[in-house]
Parts: structure tokens; sequence; C-alpha cells
């Protein structure tokens, strides 16, 4: 189960992400009773409660989503659990920061960051080699070299630094608290932000990380720890299933294509209402930026001249 289907469930029972722990590989006629007894094995757990459960796609073992009285960060959860020769084992997958790793597989995260980051900006280990003399090895020098690499790609332009707007800030939590704007708004306002940008995606997320706050920024901050290269639309995706409209982008889909304009109804005022759908849709990741204006266009046509 992936990071973003974790959240919807969470969002869907109630369940704070600090405190949602996933059981997999968990066989169907497992009862609670059975499961409490396996939790109990953990120490640290404090209160637990069973809030949902759903098969896997084999459709012979299932997940089930444990909640937890203390935060999953402050308990030592083992990747697997059980009872020896009774029951299990079972995964577990939270949403918490990882522990700090070894030398060694630090340096393996160094290195897929630093690969990753030169493929978004276009970059290779050559350029690297260009900053730094031939004769250096991996020393304070070369990880000069290497930052000042990293200063210059993310750089903005003149251009960049002219369209910058900064993003409204953002939070998730209810009742939408004052100066803020409640989630569809400020996700419309802030895709067609990020759209106008003319910027690496490094600095569209850091400007998207800034505007957040509360539950919003721990949302994002559990994605970028699941995945250190996800994209600034990772993040909105992330968002938007945590606090976007509940449809999935098929369901948005179709609302769209079934959306037209009604009697009476100014064309502009139409027009806004397909780009507020077209735009949750694109969240949703059920279409690419580039699609927006021929969909939009298609509707127009076709909506306005019933």
């Amino acid at each position: 189960m992936d990071v973003y289907e974790i959240i919807a469930w969470c969002k869907e029972k109630n369940v704070a992400l600090e405190n949602a722990v996933v059981l997999s590989n968990v066989p169907l006629d497992i009862t609670d009773t059975v499961i409490y007894r396996v939790l109990d094995t953990v120490k640290g757990t404090g209160k637990t409660k069973v809030h949902g459960r759903c098969s896997d796609k084999t459709g012979r073992e299932q997940f089930v989503l444990v909640e937890t009285s203390k935060r999953v960060s402050e308990i030592s959860f083992p990747v697997l659990i059980g009872i020896p020769d009774e029951i299990g084992p079972w995964s577990t997958q939270v949403l918490s920061a990882t522990s700090p790793s070894s030398g060694s597989s630090k340096g393996e995260e160094f290195h897929t960051k630093l690969m990753s980051f030169l493929k978004q900006e276009g970059k290779s280990l050559a350029d690297i080699q260009n900053v730094a003399s031939p004769a250096l090895t991996l020393n304070t020098e070369l990880v000069s070299a290497i930052n000042s690499l990293v200063q210059k790609c993310q750089t903005a332009s003149p251009v960049e630094a002219q369209n910058y707007r900064k993003l409204r800030t953002f939070s998730g939590l209810t009742p939408t608290p004052n100066g803020e704007e409640d989630y569809e708004v400020w996700a419309e306002h802030t895709t067609h932000i990020l759209e106008e940008w003319q910027c690496s995606d490094n600095v569209k997320k850091q400007r998207l990380v800034e505007c957040l706050r509360g539950p919003a920024a721990d949302i994002v901050r559990f994605v970028k720890v699941e995945n250190p290269s996800a994209t600034s639309c990772d993040y909105l995706k992330a968002l938007d299933t945590a606090f976007g409209p509940t449809e999935n982008a098929s369901d948005l889909m179709v609302k769209f294509r079934n959306t037209f304009q009604e009697k009476g109804e100014k064309l502009s005022v139409y027009i806004i209402k397909l780009d507020k759908l077209l735009h949750s849709v694109l969240r949703k990741g059920g279409l690419k930026s580039s699609e927006l204006n021929r969909l939009r266009i298609e509707q127009i046509i076709e909506g306005s001249s019933r």
C-alpha cells in the first residue's frame, strides 16, 4: 500500500497520520482480538484500536489500519510482528521519519539524491568534474564544488524572480483559521501559480513547502521521507488526497464532461466552473497540464451550445 492510499484511508477513518500503523499480510479470517494480542507484543504502543480492513490485490490477505495512542515516531515498531510459531509474521508500515542510517546507507542515500537532482536539472557528473579539479577526491573541496553547482542550478533567473508571488498559507486545520482559505480555493490558486512559474521543480517544491503549516506540512514531510525524489505535483496530489474531494480523477472527469451551461448563466461563470473541475482532475493525476486548454475549449463549445 503506497503513501497516498494510506493518507486517503486515514482521512476516511479520521485517524491522525502520526498515530497510524498499517499491518499487511494479515489473513482474512483473523479477528480483532487476535490482532490486539499481536500488537501487545510491541512495547510502548499504549492503547491501540483497529479502524479498518481492506483486501490486498491477491484477495487472500488484507491490510489492517491501526491507531495507537502514542505517536508512531516514539515507538520502535519492528518491520515484522507476530507471535512465534502461532501467528504471523505480519509486515508493518508507518508514516514516520526513519531512524538515522549507517554510514554506508547514508552514502547510498546521498548518491541517489545527487543523481536525482542532476537529472532534474539536466546536469551530469561531468558538470561536477568541470567545476572541481580532476585530482579532487571526496573531501571538503569536492563537497564545496558540489555545493557550488547546486547553488548555481537552484538560483532563480531574473524572469523567475520577477514572476515570484508568495503562495498563500495553508494548514489543513478545521475550522479554517483566520487569514486562511478553504482547501479548494487554496489549491486552485496554488495550482495556477505553479503552472505560471518558469522555474525548476526544486524551486516550486521549496516555495510550496514554505507556505504549509500544521497537518498539511506533515503530509508533505511524510511524502518526502517516503520518496525523496517526489515532485511538486506529488506533493499536491498527496494534499488533494488528504483534503480534497473524495471523488477520484475518473469520477471528476465524468462530472466535467456532463457540466453544461445553465439557462441564464453567464459564459464567464460557466468557464470558471469548468476550470475548477479541470484543476481538481489535474491534482488527482487524471490529466497532464498540457491537456488543460484543449479539454477546456472542447467542453466550452459542447456545453455552451446546448
